[in-house]
């Protein structure tokens, strides 16, 4: 199974930090989209690659009652995922060492699952999907934004030079466009999703765009 290395050091993991709260419209957008998915009241919300908590504060500013667990593997996001929380004022985000191929939760303990183009990262995809299904309640939603594999080469250059005008710097920008190498297509993440067990009751971008996002339910 292709996935690429996650591991990124921990100045990378500050630069993109800092980069990344520039646009801070993106996590809005997908945090309003976990809460049209999301209907259980007091729900428990897991934000898988949570990287530096910043999609988890913004679904706690929309779904004031839920509790969200951000789950990485990496020490230096989760540390970057609390000092977020802190600042942000948010109470009930835990950020948990782990991996999507081995989610330290109980069965049937999530209302929602989001990943937000954290499968690139993930080493054998197959596994994470049924441990997602594994921790998810019944009826619970699975939304994944991620990386679109069709997406054209000379475009992504064109986000590559984009990100450096924009001074991401040459690490940061390196990690976001490496991720394209182990993407995958939208048929691959619907293959995934049914494989595992869900239902398909979403979908959002086209075939040859930058990204997409699948929304998809445990029966």
């Amino acid at each position: 199974m292709r996935g690429c290395d996650f591991l990124v050091d921990d100045e990378t993991a500050e630069e993109f930090t800092v980069y990344m709260k520039k646009f801070m419209d993106m996590y809005i957008f997908l945090s309003k989209i976990v809460k049209n998915h999301t209907i259980a009241s007091h729900p428990i919300i897991l934000d898988l690659g949570c990287g530096p908590g910043l999609l988890s504060i913004e679904i706690l500013k929309q779904i004031t009652d839920a509790i969200v667990i951000g789950v990485d593997p990496l020490i230096k996001m989760l540390s970057l995922a609390r000092d977020n929380r802190d600042r942000s004022g948010v109470q009930i985000f835990e950020p948990v060492l782990g991996l999507s191929e081995k989610i330290p939760l109980k069965d049937r303990s999530i209302d929602t699952i989001v990943s937000r183009f954290s499968l690139p990262y993930w080493k054998h995809p197959e596994d994470s999907f049924l441990e997602i299904h594994r921790v998810l309640k019944l009826n619970g939603k699975i939304i994944v934004e991620a990386l679109n594999r069709d997406f054209p080469k000379w475009k992504l250059f064109c986000i590559r030079i984009g990100m450096l005008l924009n001074r991401a710097g040459r690490d940061v920008t390196k990690y976001h466009v490496d991720a394209y190498k182990s993407a995958h297509t939208q048929e691959e993440v619907e293959m995934f999703l049914k494989k595992s067990g869900f239902v398909i009751v979403n979908k959002e971008g086209k075939k040859n765009e930058w990204k997409f996002i699948m929304v998809a339910e445990k029966k």
